[in-house]
C-alpha cells in the first residue's frame, strides 16, 4: 500500500509552530488548501484531502485517516477499509449525504458523522451505502443528520456499534409527513419542529442485513425495513422516535434483545412476515393515538417469544395478522403488565396464546371493531397466567381448576371511555365485571381452560434512570399505607377540655 502523506506537512507545522496556507503541498503533491483550526483544537480541511487519500488507494488496502474534521461529501468507490485514528470527524456542512459507498467490500471504523443536507429531498443521509454488498459500518456515531445510515439494494451488509442521534424535536404529538419513503398509510399532521427529521437507519431492499449493538435516539423511526429479506435486529437500543422498529412488507425478519423506550410506538409490523421477536423490552410507547408496544397489521406467521411488553397504552395490537397468509401470530411466553390494554384483538385477528403472563393490565384483554377474533388461548395444555383470576388449584400442579374466562363487555366499555379507568379497580365495577364474565350471553373474548397459577414470562426489568419496578413493591406498599391509616383510625383520641 502507498505511504499516506496527506497531513505530514500539518502535523510538522503545527508542532514547530509554522503557518500552513494556501498553496501548500503534502509529501504526495496534493494542494493542502487553506487549513483552519476549530474551537477545540482540531485542525479542519476540505474533504478533497480525504478523498485524494481514498482516490489513491489500492483497491483492498487499507486507509488510516488522522484525526482532523474533513468538511465536504466523501465517496468510497472501490473495495478498501477506512480506518479513523483519534476519531476524526466527516462534516457533510449541511449539503447531501455525508459519507457515500458504491462498491463492495467496504469498512468503514472509527468516525463522527455529522450535518448532512436537510431532506427529504434526496434522502441525505450520515452515511449512504448504495448497491454495494458486504459493506460494514463500525463505531461510528452520527449526529444531525436527516437520516442517519441508508442501505439501498445491496446484500450483507453489518452496521455494528453504532450511535445516532437525530435532529430536531418533538412538540406535541409526533405524526411525521410522508415524503415518499413511508408511502401508504396516513400518519396524520405533523408538528413543524418534526418536519426535519429523518429515520435513524433505513434499509430498503436488502439482502441478509444485520444491525446489532447500536443506540438511536431522536428520529423519526428508529430503525425502518422496506422491501427487504432475511435482516436480524440484535441489541440496540431506540428511544424518542415514532416507531422505534417499523417493517413494511419484509420477509424472514429477526427482532432480537432491543430495548424500545419511550417511543410513540414499539415495533410496527405490517404486510411482510414471516417474523420472530424474541428477549426484547418494550417500554412507555405511550400516544394517545397510536401507543402501541407490538402492533401486528396484515402480516402472517409473527411469533413473539419472551418478550417484556410494559407500561404501553396498549400492548399488543392484532388486525388481520395471519388471515392474509402465512401462520398465525403465536405469542409464548411473553410478560405483558401495566398497560392500558394489554392486548387488543380485531376480528379478523387469528393467534394462538400460550405460557404469557398478563399482569396487572387496566384492560387485559379487548375487541375493536365488530365480531371475535380467532385466538386459541392455550396450546398443548398450556394456557397463561392471570393476575386477575380468580380461580384455585387444588390439585398443586401450577393449573387452575377453573377456566378464566372474559366477556370482554366491561373491557370494551373502559376502552372506549378511558374516563372509566379511574373506576375500573373499584369493588363495585369488579362485582359487575365478574357477573359479566360468568352471566353474559354473548361470546366471551378469552376462554382460558388451563390457566397458569405463575407467569412464565419473563421479570420485568429495571434500569439505571428508574425505570419498572417489581410487581410485588407496589403492593407492598399500599397494604403499608392502609395498615397505617388503620391503626391511626383506631387509635384513641384525646379531647381538650374547656378550661385545661
Amino acid at each position: 500500500m502507498r505511504p499516506i502523506h496527506a497531513l505530514a506537512v500539518l502535523f510538522l507545522a503545527a508542532a514547530l509552530s509554522l503557518p500552513v496556507g494556501a498553496g501548500a503541498t503534502d509529501g504526495a503533491g496534493h494542494d493542502m488548501g487553506d487549513l483552519t483550526t476549530t474551537p477545540n483544537g482540531m485542525v479542519s480541511m476540505p474533504a478533497e484531502h480525504l478523498q485524494a487519500m481514498i482516490d489513491d488507494a489500492e483497491p483492498g488496502s487499507m486507509v488510516e485517516v488522522p484525526e482532523a474534521v474533513y468538511v465536504g461529501q466523501i465517496r468510497i468507490d472501490r473495495p478498501l477499509t477506512l480506518v479513523g485514528q483519534g476519531r476524526p470527524i466527516l462534516d457533510g456542512a449541511g449539503m447531501g449525504s455525508v459519507l457515500r459507498v458504491v462498491a463492495p467490500d467496504v469498512t468503514v471504523r472509527g468516525f463522527s458523522i455529522r450535518d448532512s443536507g436537510r431532506g427529504p429531498v434526496g434522502t441525505p443521509s450520515g452515511v449512504m451505502i448504495n448497491e454495494a454488498d458486504r459493506a460494514v459500518i463500525e463505531d461510528v456515531d452520527v449526529q444531525d443528520c436527516y437520516i442517519g445510515i441508508t442501505v439501498r439494494g445491496s446484500a450483507d451488509v453489518v452496521i455494528d456499534d453504532a450511535s445516532i442521534l437525530g435532529e430536531g424535536m418533538i412538540t406535541g404529538e409526533l405524526h411525521v409527513v410522508d415524503t415518499g419513503e413511508h408511502a401508504g398509510h396516513d400518519v396524520g399532521d405533523v408538528a413543524p419542529a418534526a418536519q426535519i427529521r429523518g429515520d435513524g437507519i433505513w434499509l430498503w431492499n436488502t439482502i441478509d442485513a444485520l444491525v446489532r449493538d447500536s443506540t438511536i435516539d431522536t428520529v423519526r423511526d428508529g430503525i425502518y425495513l422496506s422491501y427487504g429479506t432475511g435482516a436480524t435486529l440484535d441489541n440496540n437500543t431506540v428511544h424518542d422516535s415514532r416507531y422505534a422498529i417499523h417493517d413494511m412488507y419484509s420477509e424472514d425478519l429477526a427482532i432480537r434483545r432491543q430495548t424500545l423506550r419511550g417511543n410513540l410506538s414499539g415495533v410496527v409490523l405490517m404486510y411482510g412476515g414471516p417474523v420472530e421477536m424474541s428477549d426484547n423490552t418494550i417500554l412507555e410507547s405511550g400516544s394517545a393515538s397510536t401507543g402501541f408496544g407490538v402492533l401486528v397489521k396484515d402480516a402472517g406467521d409473527v411469533t413473539l417469544t419472551r418478550n417484556v411488553i410494559a407500561d404501553n397504552r396498549v400492548g399488543l395490537h392484532i388486525d388481520d395478522a395471519g388471515r392474509t397468509g402465512g401462520a398465525p401470530t403465536r405469542l409464548i411466553d411473553n410478560t405483558i403488565a401495566m398497560n392500558q390494554i394489554g392486548v387488543l384483538l380485531y376480528p379478523s385477528a387469528d393467534a394462538v396464546f400460550t405460557g404469557n403472563g398478563f399482569v396487572e393490565n387496566s384492560t387485559q384483554v379487548t375487541l375493536g371493531g365488530e365480531g371475535y377474533a380467532q385466538v386459541e388461548w392455550s396450546e398443548e395444555g398450556i394456557g397463561n397466567y392471570w393476575s386477575d383470576y380468580s380461580g384455585f388449584d387444588a390439585a398443586g400442579d401450577g393449573t387452575g381448576d377453573l377456566a378464566h374466562v372474559e366477556s370482554g363487555r366491561m373491557s370494551q366499555l373502559v376502552a372506549e371511555e378511558p374516563i372509566l379507568q379511574a373506576l375500573e379497580s373499584g369493588p363495585a365495577f369488579r362485582l359487575l365485571s365478574s357477573v359479566e364474565d360468568k352471566w353474559s350471553p354473548i361470546e366471551t373474548i378469552v376462554r382460558d381452560e388451563v390457566p397458569l397459577m405463575a407467569s412464565r414470562g419473563p421479570a420485568l426489568r429495571g434500569d439505571p434512570e428508574g425505570g419498572l419496578v417489581p410487581l410485588w413493591i407496589p403492593g407492598l406498599l399500599m397494604t403499608a399505607g392502609c395498615a397505617w391509616l388503620l391503626m391511626r383510625a383506631r387509635r384513641p383520641r384525646r379531647v381538650a377540655m374547656a378550661g385545661a
